[in-house]
């Protein structure tokens, strides 16, 4: 394969998010339901909020590449592959109730093990999973949806006490979760102050709404 091909980069989706007239919060419209049809058998429900997390865009630089001899390999001069892979690091650091579940597209491109080894053993301590699962998607159906369906599918599936996801992908995001995305530019990824605010700010909101559910508040 080239490396002029951008392979672990999700194809653009031909599978926007249903529009609910501006309706926000976790709860969808009426009869929201995966993309991917009927849901296979649910995840135990963990009574853990979780950051949906991807790679490209976030953890470092966009210009993510891949070739036969060199692997996967950053092409932006400058910049490493996870060279802001510490900041999340410090940025969960006060909330260790918070899980991780992998989007990013790595694991269906390379496997899960894969991706999984690339984070530093803090946060593979918090990984619980991921939105692909080679046992239920097709790639190719996969691949299709937007990043926020294949986030919402999860969620529905895996049930968390709470999530937000982080991410530089926003196209098709569902109405009724956009407010959950933590938004990065492809360039900058959490190395922008804007994106570490938001961040903490959400971080923050997800333990206290855990705090909550163990007091049975």
């Amino acid at each position: 394969m080239s490396d002029s091909i951008h392979p672990l980069a999700t194809a653009a989706p031909s599978t926007p998010a249903p529009d609910d007239g501006g309706q926000v919060g976790l709860r969808p419209p009426l009869g929201a339901l995966s993309p991917f049809g009927a849901h296979p058998a649910r995840f135990p429900v963990h009574r853990r909020p979780v950051l949906y997390l991807d790679f490209d865009g976030v953890l470092h630089h966009e210009e993510v590449y891949w070739a036969p001899k060199r692997g996967v390999y950053m092409k932006e001069p400058g910049h490493a592959l996870f060279e802001w892979m510490p900041l999340l690091e410090a940025a969960l650091g006060a909330h260790p109730e918070v899980g991780i579940v992998l989007s990013t597209s790595w694991v269906r491109a390379k496997g899960y093990n894969y991706a999984l080894r690339r984070l530093s053993e803090p946060l593979q301590r918090r990984v619980v999973g991921a939105t692909f699962h080679r046992r239920w998607h097709e790639s190719t159906e996969f691949q299709s949806a937007a990043r926020g369906l294949q986030v919402w599918s999860d969620v529905l599936r895996r049930q968390p006490a709470g999530w937000v996801a982080l991410d530089d992908d926003d196209f098709g995001w569902p109405a009724w979760c956009r407010d959950q995305l933590v938004r990065t530019e492809g360039a900058l990824g959490l190395s922008e102050p804007r994106v570490q605010d938001e961040l903490a700010a959400a971080l923050g909101r997800l333990s206290e709404d855990a705090r909550r559910l163990r007091s049975g508040a």
